[in-house]
């Protein structure tokens, strides 16, 4: 019997499903339940599981929850506890500027209040060892008063304590009978104090929230017969919920990273192994690069916030449906990253006045106001109209030129992010094909592919619920590290070799806690290295017995990401890690069951704006299209999750297999 698997995605604007139940995907969109966002999720299961299955299902879920709460700024009230002597570690943050040269240059933010920053006498030296003794006298003072001021939960980052624990575990001892406590050690045990210790406040300033959220959807999903509830998390993986309650950080990127696996499965199925994704959505666009695997980092930010966590390098900018379009200050026109979000919306769902992206494809004819959004959500082209003309007045154009200049300053924020996902690394964005999804990715593709230079563009079958597919195409993956900082080893190392088993030992537990039973995963142990002298690293495949092969793997990627190599310096060995990966059945040849669509015919010809004319094309609902019959172009191509936009100068055709829709640059 094939398992049953829902797969559920949590955006701020809509909650996306796709169930995979006898070799067959249903999909479905409702609208999110912002502040109880379980209850869409519970809404969506029982949906499309009307009767409890007899054998159960397991649930997938990608979630913005954490995210949103950071942005937001509605997370839990959170203290700061840290080596004597740095109280102020949050505030002075590095010495980099984020303005090189602005007279008075905004201080990196944080969430922190200092009044709730604390120290606590201790010191440990680089390696570990004790310096001076932890004392603890001072505690009960601080948590009575912590409780007077409403504190939730406790950030711990002392000195070092990624080289010896003891005296982090011992403050998360007294102090969790009090708080949700997050130490360093567990939440982001590698070396850069700042890093460590904003990962660590982060974490801390989520886990409250996403517990209550996650253990009730987790309660009430198996009281409708759940088996398993896992959790994307921002490296391309799923974990268990019990383990997203304690790391929640670790969710930041948990529905982005779904729709890169999304992507890279199509990807695979139609042969194109090169790919920047580019996933539009109502906020924000995200783009990764797939080259033969999706590009993962260590390194990240979130509102200029770092983030030390093993996630796929995934990059957003502020320009998605939502994003209003305004004039600046000297009368130029912006657009983003202020959004109008769900609630009151582009000015066409009659709730806002500012206008938006969404508002300006309305106008262009780019969007069937009978078909959006699956039918469910009445949209006014008059209205998205009237909130253009005060800015067409302004800058002098007509109503739709202006429209026009609104998509095409988003499109310029869109091309200079794919140009840094592939040119900034090395990768020219001509060798790669471009898929589009989300909501709105559509509309976008064949300008953006144009401005590019590529020759291939991809959108997945059911482009506005990829997320959601995505996670049926990922496996439990868990990831142990340990800073070391050492030279890099020539022959086998047996410090190296401890540290290797301390960490399958965690591996191993986490690998339990998700119900995988011993010995079904897969062990890749990785290195992080650099030149002496350098200050940042590059993570590269890392084998025990052969310890240089990682040097030759390390000098090769270097070479391709800066175009050089030092041969002479020594290379330094930085952070060991592990990684545990334990494969999950997956939906391969497994066939969409179209959903209904909207009630309202549609029409065979409309008149729409490409590249600043209006011109008569036509209209075909993608349901019918016929597998590798190839298209008349220009055209668009409707279905009720999104629209696409296929420009002239394309061959498309719908691939026979996947049922992707693919174009080709015509010569």
């Amino acid at each position: 019997m094939n398992p049953i698997v829902v797969g559920a995605d949590t955006g701020g604007t809509f909650t996306d499903f796709v169930v995979w139940q006898a070799g067959r995907l249903r999909l479905l969109k409702l609208p999110s339940t912002p502040e109880a966002p379980e209850q869409a999720v519970l809404e969506g299961i029982r949906t499309l599981l009307p009767e409890p299955p007899p054998h159960g299902f397991t649930v997938l879920h990608g979630t913005t929850v954490g995210t949103n709460r950071i942005l937001e700024r509605k997370g839990a009230r959170t203290a700061f506890l840290t080596t004597e002597g740095f109280r102020d570690l949050l505030f002075l943050a590095r010495q980099d500027r984020m303005q090189l040269y602005s007279l008075k240059p905004s201080p990196r933010p944080t969430l922190a209040e200092r009044a709730l920053c604390a120290e606590v006498p201790e010191r440990l030296a680089y390696d570990g060892t004790v310096l001076r003794a932890l004392d603890i006298s001072d505690l009960p003072r601080l948590i009575r008063r912590w409780k007077r001021e409403g504190v939730e939960s406790v950030a711990v980052c002392l000195l070092f304590a990624y080289a010896n624990p003891a005296h982090e575990r011992e403050l998360k001892r007294l102090l969790e009978p009090h708080f949700a406590v997050s130490i360093s050690s567990e939440i982001a045990p590698e070396f850069r104090e700042y890093e460590r210790a904003s990962t660590t406040f982060l974490n801390a300033y989520l886990a409250p929230v996403m517990t209550r959220y996650l253990q009730t959807l987790e309660r009430q999903a198996r009281a409708y017969g759940a088996l398993r509830l896992l959790i994307s998390h921002s490296a391309g993986g799923l974990m268990d919920a019990q383990r997203a309650c304690a790391h929640p950080v670790s969710t930041v990127l948990s529905g982005p990273a779904a729709g890169v696996m999304g992507a890279w499965a199509i990807g695979r199925g139609v042969g194109a192994h090169r790919l920047l994704t580019l996933d539009i959505g109502g906020t924000s666009t995200d783009i990764a690069l797939i080259d033969r695997e999706p590009l993962r980092t260590y390194y990240g930010e979130i509102e200029g916030m770092p983030l030390r966590v093993p996630r796929l390098d995934v990059h957003s900018i502020g320009a998605g449906g939502g994003s209003i379009a305004r004039l600046d200050v000297a009368g130029g026109l912006r657009v983003g990253p202020q959004s109008a979000g769900a609630c009151p919306g582009p000015a066409a769902y009659g709730m806002g006045e500012q206008p938006t992206l969404t508002d300006a494809h309305l106008v262009l004819g780019h969007l069937l106001p009978h078909w959006f959004g699956f039918g469910r959500i009445t949209v006014d082209p008059d209205r998205a109209a009237r909130a253009i003309e005060p800015l067409a007045t302004a800058l002098g154009l007509s109503l739709h030129e202006a429209a026009g200049a609104i998509v095409a300053q988003a499109q310029a924020k869109m091309v200079r992010g794919l140009r840094r996902v592939s040119a900034g690394r090395g990768i020219n964005p001509e060798s790669c094909a471009l898929i589009a999804f989300g909501g709105a990715g559509g509309l976008h593709l064949c300008a953006l592919a144009r401005a590019l230079g590529i020759h291939q563009w991809i959108v997945p079958p059911y482009p506005g619920v990829l997320s959601a597919y995505g996670l049926l195409w990922m496996d439990c993956v868990h990831e142990a590290r340990r800073t070391v900082l050492m030279p890099l080893p020539e022959t086998r190392s047996e410090p190296l070799e401890r540290i290797l088993l301390e960490l399958r030992a965690e591996c191993e537990e986490a690998m339990r806690q998700m119900g995988v039973p011993v010995g079904s995963y897969e062990l890749h142990a990785l290195a992080d290295l650099r030149y002496e002298g350098q200050s940042y690293e590059l993570t590269v495949p890392f084998t025990p017995e052969h310890p240089m092969r990682a040097h030759s793997h390390f000098e090769q990627l270097h070479l391709t990401r800066y175009g050089f190599t030092m041969p002479e310096r020594p290379v330094e060995l930085v952070n060991l890690r592990l990684r545990a990966v334990a494969l999950n059945p997956k939906p391969a040849g497994a066939s969409w069951e179209p959903p209904a669509d909207p009630e309202h015919d549609l029409p065979r010809e409309t008149t729409l704006w490409i590249e600043g004319k209006p011109v008569r094309v036509p209209v075909f609902a993608r349901a019918e299209l016929q597998p590798d019959a190839p298209i008349p172009t220009p055209a668009l191509i409707v279905q009720p999750d999104s629209t696409v936009l296929i420009e002239p100068g394309w061959h498309a055709r719908v691939d026979g297999r996947t049922g992707a829709l693919i174009g080709q640059c015509l010569p």
